[in-house]
């Protein structure tokens, strides 16, 4: 093939490598969107979880909770309307939103499954959401299961639906292929523009080519919207589906914007080389096609659907007509100003080489050479600029308007943004001893706090203390399982004193008859004689928190006197036992933001026998304590007890102990934050650690929630 030829074929083959070019990186640009947006687990939850901020979606979904409820009691079928607008507040809300997420996360490797049709996400405890909305209406509350969760369906719903499901399946199994889509299509664009003769010519077409394609990916979100949605038979279901669509393919758009840029910038460049470039001549040849009949049917055809569609899309939808029309002038205007930009670089260069040309020239050759060197420094400054605005373009393609990042479930954590990137042994928490025995709980003799351990938990305790015992119901009380009177009456004597132990035998007589329930665990102190609540209640209400509160993680530090199989069963049967954690209880911790991205917000210790539940870990192979009998204030150490000195974790017990009846009187001394934040430093400094739990007595007296902020506002 002669030179000529080979010429004319390039000439040829050029224009239809620009245009499959700029395609294959539009292309590619969006897998990498999807790979990034759809394809990615943790993303696809959180954008699942933003779809509920549209109204759309979000009205959708709490109807179908309260459906969902009423289906559990058809009696609360006239309440209904009270219910949808309950349910919605709950759909807004950050709890919700959690579990919404995690369950589409969750769901995400079912979604892209070829043999799955249907998937349905499950959102645990929606009953305690909903229950915690109607709390100013006991009546109507208490008809709402607790455990009721939330089911949500999704399967695609007509043609386009299901084809656009098999696609982002397929696009999903080959989606490491967008970077080779890319690097082609700019390969290909590179070789459309480079070899052609006129390559400004060529440049000029190859920006308004990538431009062109860039406002059609820009329209694609919206317009595959309306067909979309318009194949849903179901009337009702497509506003949802076009606010699911519209959260998954908004963030598209910013990446078309980019891309139009980019073509707006090289077209811009290659129009800088020349004296003008008519933008008014372009936009009167469109208005001249529009306006005018075709040359052929073909075209005329064409004409007449380009008319119609756009006519039809302002008539049907004014306000996206109008974005639509903005974006095309804001690129209009966009290209002139940076053309402009271009042409201020020549003529600064042309004043320098006549100016040298005045100076220096003294022959032809010079001029000549001159006016050479002047063309390839002009086209060195463009193309720096060129490359210097599409790196600027580059850079905020990385940012969180333009690639979206999956959110965080919650902006703070345990209260304090500061804490999220810390791990669990970089964090103090505030803890209550012998959380288990409240004053607030009737007939509970001898309590160490004033409120009950949930009680506790709104008012900031994170770490909680309690004891565990197997008890019998009979009557009002409940009566102790003994099966060792020796061993018994030694711990009780240990835990109570001989005047404690005392009060409990008195009572203990007093419990005559047959029992009244079956036995089980109960948080009791020593003797449930003397005070006892049921396990499991307890549990649920440390689930409804923790559910309510999806940015909180707690510490249990359990005094067991059962097996470890009735503690698992009592977590089971609470619902509890869904949010403990489940990894390592040894360095390094993980941060309070991966506890709670990972919901499991719950670690569990056990003072004596923990073996067979993995996530039920022996207490002093991971915390050590200080002593915890101090008769006065002055006696308070910081010395080595329970523990050994590498285990991770440090626990400060603080207060006096007046067996069998603690005094608060005390607590107002040895709570006082002054008091209590000594002594804590003291011990950090000592010891060498940070105090991850402050435990004390009377919780709400003095300031314990204060001083271990204090702790970690030093870190």
């Amino acid at each position: 093939m002669s030179d000529s030829s080979r010429s004319r074929f390039w000439e040829k083959a050029a224009p239809p490598m620009r245009v499959v070019g700029a395609i294959l990186l539009a292309a590619g640009m969006i897998h990498l969107y999807a790979d990034k947006v759809v394809f990615d687990a943790p993303t696809f939850g959180s954008r699942a979880a933003d779809s509920l901020g549209d109204p759309r979606v979000s009205g959708f979904v709490a109807r179908g909770i309260a459906d969902q409820v009423i289906a559990r009691d058809r009696d609360l079928l006239a309440f209904r309307p009270v219910l949808v607008s309950t349910a919605d507040a709950v759909v807004r809300s950050e709890a919700f939103r959690a579990g919404f997420r995690r369950a589409a996360q969750g769901a995400h490797a079912a979604v892209f499954s070829d043999s799955v049709g249907k998937v349905a996400l499950s959102i645990p405890d929606v009953g305690v959401l909903v229950r915690s909305a109607l709390a100013h209406d006991p009546a109507l509350a208490a008809h709402v299961p607790s455990d009721l969760d939330a089911e949500v369906s999704v399967q695609p719903v007509g043609r386009v639906a299901q084809v656009l499901a098999d696609l982002a399946r397929l696009g999903h199994r080959f989606r490491k292929n967008a970077f080779w889509a890319i690097g082609s299509g700019i390969l290909l664009l590179v070789l459309g523009i480079g070899l052609p003769h006129n390559r400004r010519k060529a440049l000029l077409s190859g920006g308004a080519t990538l431009a062109a394609v860039a406002l059609v990916v820009f329209f694609l979100p919206p317009l595959t919207r309306i067909v979309l949605t318009a194949s849903i038979p179901n009337e009702d279901l497509r506003p949802v589906v076009a606010g699911v669509w519209d959260a998954f393919s908004g963030g598209l758009r910013h990446w078309a914007l980019l891309l139009a840029g980019a073509g707006i910038v090289l077209a811009a460049a290659a129009s800088s080389f020349a004296s003008h470039v008519e933008v008014g001549g372009v936009g009167r040849r469109a208005w001249t096609w529009l306006k005018s009949p075709a040359r052929s049917w073909q075209g005329e055809i064409v004409r007449a659907a380009v008319l119609t569609g756009i006519g039809l899309h302002a008539v049907l939808r004014p306000a996206a007509t109008l974005r639509g029309l903005t974006v095309v002038v804001g690129a209009v205007l966009a290209f002139e100003g940076l053309r402009e930009l271009f042409l201020l670089v020549p003529p600064r260069i042309r004043a320098a080489a006549d100016h040298a040309e005045d100076a220096l020239a003294e022959a032809r050759e010079d001029a000549d050479e001159l006016h050479g060197a002047r063309t390839w420094l002009r086209a060195a400054l463009v193309g720096l600029l060129v490359v210097v605005l599409i790196g600027a373009a580059a850079v905020l393609m990385r940012s969180p308007a333009v690639v979206p990042e999956a959110p965080a479930l919650t902006d703070a954590c345990n209260g304090d943004r500061a804490l999220c990137e810390r791990r669990l042994d970089e964090v103090a928490l505030p803890g209550a001893h012998n959380s288990m025995s409240g004053a607030e709980i009737d007939g509970w003799m001898f309590p160490n706090q004033e409120l009950e351990s949930v009680s506790l938990l709104g008012h900031g305790i994170r770490a909680l203390l309690f004891d565990v015992h197997y008890g019998t119901p009979i009557g009002d009380r409940v009566k102790t399982d003994v099966k060792d009177e020796e061993a018994f009456r030694a711990a009780m004597e240990k835990a109570l004193g001989t005047e404690g132990f005392d009060a409990a035998m008195r009572i203990r007589e007093r419990l005559t008859g047959d029992p009244t329930g079956p036995r089980g665990t109960y948080l009791c102190h020593g003797s449930c004689e003397l005070g006892a609540a049921p396990l499991v209640t307890m549990l649920e209400g440390v689930r409804d928190f923790l559910v309510q509160n999806p940015g909180e993680v707690l510490v249990f530090v359990i005094e067991d006197y059962v097996v470890p199989a009735d503690i698992e069963a009592a977590f089971r049967d609470s619902g509890l036992e869904r949010l403990v954690y489940r990894g390592a209880v040894t360095a390094p911790f993980p941060t309070l933001r991966e506890m709670i991205d990972s919901d499991q917000r719950l670690v569990v210790f056990g003072e004596n026998d923990t073996g067979g539940v993995a996530w039920y870990h022996p207490a002093f192979e991971t915390i050590q304590e200080t002593p915890y009998t101090f008769r006065t204030p002055e006696e308070f150490s910081c010395r080595a007890n329970r523990g050994g000195p590498d285990a991770p974790l440090f626990q400060i017990n603080h207060w006096i102990e007046t067996t069998p009846t603690p005094k608060p009187s005390n607590a107002e001394i040895v709570n006082q934050k002054e008091f209590l934040l000594a002594r804590a430093r003291q011990c950090q400094e000592e010891r060498g650690m940070l105090p991850n739990i402050v435990a004390v007595d009377f919780a709400m007296t003095g300031d314990v929630v204060g001083v271990v902020a204090e702790l970690n506002g030093r870190q």
